[in-house]
């Protein structure tokens, strides 16, 4: 599969759902939902068969996690091993929408063939048990992992997974872990109990943050979703600069 691929015309009306179709299976590692995937890929319409994007044309494959894709490629690439080349038959509902949805494909079925070259699993998010009494009023910084990188510094540049859920209900506000991908980010654009609560921790670290709302995202009719409540974070430091 070192060559880009030829796709067939196809006969009749488009299909109404999608159409998976393995052209070479695979013998590596298997992609499994929210995964990230380095493939190469061409990727042409339905009913002209006129090409509207190759990863091939551009010299070089690409990697994305499969959270940030369409649809169709969220529920066709799963299943798919290294080594692998499947067609996918895309019906618009799960590309770019109905006709007049804004996108210059909207309205249309697409052909995709595309070769896993790689695929990363992302760790499973951290477990949040839920918080019992009330609310402390202050940060509270509890280290589940002590690492042995290097040290985050005040205003320092990070690389974290994360996982947030609330305090009160324990419901899940906001994960990199779910989204499949590490976050980077200086410290000082972030909401003042991070800013307090990471500096000290060590690359390799995990550490537990309780964040008041004075350090998150201030008193309730702040303006923001997750005004006046109490935030819990567990961190895991990847890197820092």
């Amino acid at each position: 599969m070192s060559t880009k691929p030829e796709i067939e015309f196809q006969e009749g009306p488009a299909p109404t759902e999608l159409v998976i179709k393995d052209i070479v299976v695979g013998d590596g590692p298997e992609a499994t939902p929210g995964a990230k995937v380095e493939v190469h890929y061409v990727g042409v319409e339905f009913d002209s068969g006129e090409e509207f994007d190759s990863s091939w044309g551009r010299g070089e494959s690409i990697t994305f996690p499969l959270a940030g894709l369409i649809a169709g490629w969220q529920e066709g690439i799963p299943g798919m091993k290294v080594g692998g080349r499947r067609q996918l038959t895309i019906p618009p509902e799960l590309a770019y929408g109905p006709a007049g949805s804004g996108h210059q494909l909207s309205g249309k079925t697409l052909v995709f063939v595309i070769d896993l070259l790689d695929v990363v699993v992302p760790p499973k998010p951290p477990v949040i048990e839920p918080a019992e009494g009330p609310a402390p009023a202050e940060l509270v910084i509890e280290d589940i992992t002590v690492g042995d990188g290097a040290e985050a510094q005040p205003g320092g540049v990070v690389d974290v997974h994360y996982h947030g859920v609330e305090y009160d209900s324990n419901e899940v506000f906001d994960s990199s872990f779910l989204r499949g991908e590490s976050v980077a980010f200086p410290l000082n654009r972030l909401i003042p109990g991070w800013q307090e609560g990471i500096p000290g921790m060590k690359v390799g670290g995990r550490r537990k943050l309780t964040v008041p709302p004075e350090l998150a995202y201030g008193p309730a009719g702040g303006g923001h979703q997750l005004s006046g409540k109490t935030l819990v974070f567990i961190i895991d430091l990847l890197g820092t600069q």
